[in-house]
């Protein structure tokens, strides 16, 4: 009893296995997604792809058509199968059981396509396309791409190589030849359309679209500039990468399957940097103005965070960004992200009392301010000033506004202001302006030439002679006289003809472009004149020099020319017309070309130059990049070592400029009252923004140990100094 009943039991778990296996493969649909080749000669083989299929060849029946074809291996998603002798053009059927699933047209004719290979790659990419019929008697084989005609590079009976044309996108490849036509598998063309972000450095998340990426992660290599990036998620069309540490500017590349495709030029920038941020406090709603660089003009791409909680960004450039700071927001740290790139700023206070800007926020002893922001007290005594430990007194005051007069010996500094219990930081105020250092007979007539050596003392080249300015005003003649000659010697007793151009080295030696003697000179500290070279073949103008005491002439009508430390040889540089002082910085020669408008730069040893600043032939008065910068009838110019900045003349515009030679970016120092109008001229010292100048496109200036500029003013008789600490 005890045998029967487990047999009974045995039999019921081999029926329930069974039937639950019956129902596994039930639960597969038949079906018949395609098959390759589609065409071809009986006797091909064909391999045709779905779902339920059996495993056992034979319980797998295949039709043609109608006519039953050879099953010659399967598996559950894959048969193989030949195409019957007898069968003739029409539907491929696969019948299982009772199950029946119809599939596409199988055309009987010589052509047929059997495989392509590489099935992936971007424009150009020769494709093999193996398959047979493809020998013309009515003319050589057609290739197609997803309806897109290839070049055939080649081709015999079984074999074509086509050559992926442009924008085809991915589809099947397809063969027609002696009136016959052939479908083979999809092509999957690979290209990249667009990524963004297009600027960034490390760890920047970029999104790039495009076609024919893999949907599995790991089947893409992404690089830029040939430093590989990890790529985050991918679909067919979009993918996420990061960035790598090492990248610098250059393409964005991606291969897939060992096809490669390159895409648009990603540019490495610094992250962002912060120069200022006012106010650094204020209530809820307050407008916060950022400057400083490497922001994008994209706001999206810039993110603002107080405490950790993201401002509204109201506007960007690549210098500023505007905020608002939102509701609920929290005394905490300021932190800018622009593309992934971080920089952290200094602490916003939530509060009452805020200073949102100064105006003019630079001044000199004696210049009138308005600190302009919320939360004062209406009462002038009530607000404490100060800027570097220093107390300045408030004349008036609103909720809104304090008025302050700036008092002898500040120096530059954030302009705090506290009331009652609460402090601010403000922006930071500048000790910068316009004065007048010297008004007198020396600045007038022909002036050409100003040095200033360590001890602050000015020299001026006076036609025959050099003056000496004193700091405290007193005026000498330091060396020539006011007649001219050729006469080596110390201070009076030496003869000049015609200085034209003055440049001071290290060890406070001037020297001299004696232009009508054709002769550069060397004047020393104690005035002791020497004649460095002469019977120069081209009358030297304007003078400059290189750390390794190396001078260059600017010639009147044959370029420039090096004369070597110590004058022991002499050779031409450049070509290059020069009508005003210029300057040597980094291997290269800087010099204004005022017919054009714009500011060149030559190699050193090769003569070749370009354009730094400005625009062929077009004018304007505006600050920005290359190419967007405008000058007008640009001249003199001196490097400031403090900042990196070129400094000029700009004639038409009667202003100082400063050019950056690392990209060539244009700003404006003092001129023109701060309007940028053209030909606004005068004599008006004040702040930076309120100053107006009458310097001439030649006017020589000069840069003081404290990175000061002075400028020659001939029609007006004076010496303008410019205070920039």
């Amino acid at each position: 009893m005890k045998r029967f009943l487990f047999f009974v039991i045995y039999a019921l778990a081999l029926s329930t296995v069974a039937c639950r296996k019956e129902e596994k493969t039930a639960m597969v649909p038949l079906s018949v997604t395609d098959f390759l080749p589609s065409s071809g000669n009986p006797g091909t083989v064909v391999a045709v792809r779905g779902t339920g299929f059996s495993g056992n060849v034979a319980d797998n029946n295949v039709s043609f058509n109608g006519t039953a074809a050879r099953v010659m291996s399967a598996n559950d998603t894959m048969l193989i199968v030949q195409a019957p002798e007898k069968g003739s053009t029409g539907a491929i059927s696969v019948t299982i059981g009772d199950r029946t699933a119809k599939g596409g047209t199988y055309t009987y004719q010589a052509l047929s396509i059997h495989g392509i290979s590489p099935a992936n790659g971007p424009e150009g990419t020769n494709v093999y396309i193996s398959g047979a019929g493809f020998t013309g008697t009515d003319g050589p084989a057609t290739v197609s791409i997803n309806g897109h005609p290839a070049i055939v590079s080649n081709s015999n009976d079984t074999l074509l190589i086509a050559i992926i044309p442009a924008n085809a996108g991915g589809g099947p490849i397809e063969v027609s030849v002696n009136g016959e036509h052939a479908k083979g598998p999809a092509f999957n063309f690979q290209a990249i359309s667009a990524i963004k972000p297009a600027r960034g450095g490390a760890g920047t998340k970029v999104t790039i679209t495009g076609t024919g990426f893999s949907t599995d992660v790991a089947g893409n290599l992404v690089a830029f500039n040939g430093q590989q990036a990890t790529v985050e998620s991918a679909t067919a069309t979009t993918m996420v990468v990061t960035v790598p540490d090492n990248v610098k500017t250059g393409p964005v590349s991606l291969s897939v399957n060992g096809q490669k495709t390159t895409g648009p030029v990603f540019t490495q920038v610094p992250p962002p940097a912060i120069t200022t941020i006012a106010p650094l406090s204020g209530p809820v709603g307050s407008v916060i103005t950022i400057t400083g660089d490497n922001f994008s003009e994209l706001m999206e791409e810039d993110t603002v965070t107080i405490n950790g909680k993201a401002a509204t960004i109201l506007s960007a450039s690549a210098r500023q960004l505007v905020l608002n700071v939102p509701a609920s927001t929290t005394s905490g740290p300021l932190k800018v992200i622009v593309n992934g790139q971080p920089v952290n700023g200094p602490a916003y206070t939530v509060q009452a009392l805020g200073i949102i800007r100064l105006v003019p926020d630079n001044g000199l002893a004696g210049s009138i301010i308005t600190i302009k922001g919320t939360g004062f007290d209406p009462t002038p005594a009530n607000n404490k000033v100060t800027l570097n430990g220093m107390n300045i007194t408030v004349s008036a005051a609103t909720d809104s506004t304090l008025t302050v007069t700036m008092p002898t010996g500040f120096t530059t500094g954030n302009m705090n202001v506290s009331t009652g219990s609460l402090a601010a930081t403000g922006p930071v105020f500048r000790r910068a302006g316009v004065s007048t250092y010297y008004t007198g007979p020396v600045a007038k007539g022909q002036p050409h030439g100003l040095v200033i050596d360590s001890k602050g003392n000015v020299f001026v080249g006076e036609v025959n002679k050099i003056t000496k300015i004193a700091p405290d005003g007193t005026v000498t003649d330091f060396a020539g006289a006011a007649t001219s000659g050729n006469q080596d010697g110390t201070g009076t007793a030496a003869r000049f003809f015609n200085i034209y151009g003055l440049v001071m080295d290290a060890q406070d030696n001037i020297y001299v472009a004696d232009a009508f003697n054709n002769s550069v000179r060397k004047v020393t500290p104690d005035g002791k004149v020497t004649t460095l070279m002469s019977g120069l073949n081209d009358s030297p103008r304007y003078i400059t020099i290189d750390p390794a005491g190396n001078l260059y002439i600017g010639t009147e009508y044959n370029g420039i020319h090096m004369i070597s430390q110590g004058g022991a040889q002499i050779k031409q540089v450049s070509r290059a017309t020069v009508s005003a002082p210029f300057v040597y910085l980094n291997g290269y020669l800087y010099w204004s070309n005022g017919d054009a408008n714009v500011v060149q730069r030559g190699n050193a040893s090769m003569g070749m130059f370009s354009v730094v600043a400005g625009a062929f032939f077009q004018d304007g008065y505006v600050d920005g990049g290359l190419g967007t910068g405008r000058l007008s009838g640009p001249g003199s110019m001196i490097y400031d070592p403090h900042t990196g900045l070129i400094y000029l003349v700009d004639g038409a515009n009667y202003s100082i400029r400063a050019v950056s030679p690392a990209d060539g970016t244009i700003s404006t120092i003092t001129g023109a009252a701060g309007s940028y109008q053209s030909y606004r001229r005068g004599n008006k010292n004040g702040t930076l923004q309120e100053a107006l100048i009458t310097p001439s496109q030649n006017s020589a200036m000069a840069l003081d140990k404290d990175g000061n500029i002075y400028v020659l003013e001939q029609d007006l008789g004076l010496i303008r100094k410019i205070t920039l600490k």
